[in-house]
């Protein structure tokens, strides 16, 4: 059997390691943040560009906007919190057998993730952490072509199937949704109460992942609002 990709579920893990940092009571008052800008990413991915609340990515064809209130940090960001007692440096998440956890170490090695935003301060309870993230699909190595979204979180479904997880981590079928016009295949997890959504388009060769760790459903809500007026027709 050729080796699947688990990027998304990578992205699940690291979302939900994310969403358990904390340090004791987290500071009410929102301190300066570096100038907002994007997670350094592989060549072979488009980077994109920030303003504001705003990302936009001219190669892949899309911006998306998020809530004043969020917070989309600068590139320095981890070392900022990281001098604050909260380490939010991505770890590849663990998997219960040696075989499993190399899998997830490679692709760990190839997650492209273009953007973090915040809805609070890291550190504060019941958080919510969106990602933006890109894998270019012909470097699969599948059985199958990955032609849309659908396929592509049908495969990762099928990796779950094959791995030793945690039995505490849950995911759902493969399922899709119209948000405003755009179409989305997407997939739920969760591991006790933090939940995982993961919506997922494929365009231009690449799959380009949303995702979502939080814990109030109000938060999701936002979330697919922020997806509904996301733009996939800029040139």
């Amino acid at each position: 059997m050729k080796k699947f990709f688990v990027l998304t579920f990578v992205m699940t893990m690291i979302q939900l390691s994310t969403l358990g940092q904390t340090k004791g009571t987290a500071a009410q008052a929102k301190p300066k943040l570096p100038a907002a800008a994007i997670v350094p990413s592989a060549p072979s991915i488009p980077a994109g560009t920030v303003a504001g609340r705003t990302y936009t990515n001219r190669a892949l064809s899309f911006e998306i906007t998020f809530p004043d209130a969020w917070l989309v940090p600068g590139s320095d960001f981890v070392a900022y919190m990281k001098g604050k007692g909260i380490d939010l440096t991505p770890k590849p998440p663990k998997a219960l057998r040696v075989s499993d956890q190399k899998k997830i170490e490679a692709d760990f090695k190839r997650l492209k993730i273009l953007l973090t935003a915040y809805r609070s301060l890291p550190g504060t309870a019941q958080n919510a952490v969106a990602r933006i993230a890109a894998e270019d699909v012909r470097e699969l190595n599948t059985n199958r072509p990955v032609k849309d979204a659908v396929d592509y979180v049908d495969l990762m479904r099928s990796q779950f199937a094959i791995m030793k997880m945690p039995a505490s981590f849950k995911y759902s079928e493969t399922q899709a949704e119209h948000l405003g016009p755009n179409q989305f295949a997407y997939i739920d997890s969760s591991v006790g109460p933090i939940k995982t959504r993961v919506y997922v388009t494929v365009r231009k060769n690449f799959a380009i992942l949303f995702s979502l760790d939080y814990v109030a459903d109000e938060d999701l809500q936002t979330f697919r609002e922020v997806l509904a007026q996301a733009n996939f027709g800029i040139k």
